[in-house]
């Protein structure tokens, strides 16, 4: 769709060839995006993405967990979140922004140090 941006994301430093290694969401897709868990409980290492599911069984959804330093300020962890919805909104000419690639080793914020993708919740 012109005008929409697809973030990408892999948690994998070989090439992603399995199911949960890669994927690429629609940001119009994007729910929620959260520090700590899902469900707001307290892991403040990571920031967590909830997303519309790709099953199509209308009720699942998909999630993103990214990781970073554990040692992270709050002030920090509003500075990766920001740097993040930047990322989101930007406007690349092909619509494909990187949020998180471990294969490249590329993050849209310098202090992420990992992802986990689960396409399917």
């Amino acid at each position: 769709m012109k005008g929409e941006n697809y973030l990408y994301f892999c948690d994998t430093t070989d090439e992603p060839n399995a199911t949960d290694e890669a994927i690429l969401i629609p940001a119009s897709t994007v729910r929620g995006v959260s520090i700590g868990g899902a469900d707001g409980s307290a892991h403040p290492g990571r920031i967590h993405f909830s997303c519309e599911g790709f099953v199509g069984d209308g009720n699942s959804k998909a999630h993103v967990i990214l990781t970073f330093a554990g040692d992270t300020t709050g002030v920090q962890q509003i500075q990766i979140v920001d740097d993040i919805v930047n990322a989101m909104n930007s406007n690349p000419d092909d619509g494909f922004v990187v949020i998180a690639d471990a294969k490249n080793g590329v993050f849209c914020n310098p202090l992420i140090t990992g992802v986990s993708v689960d396409s399917a919740v």
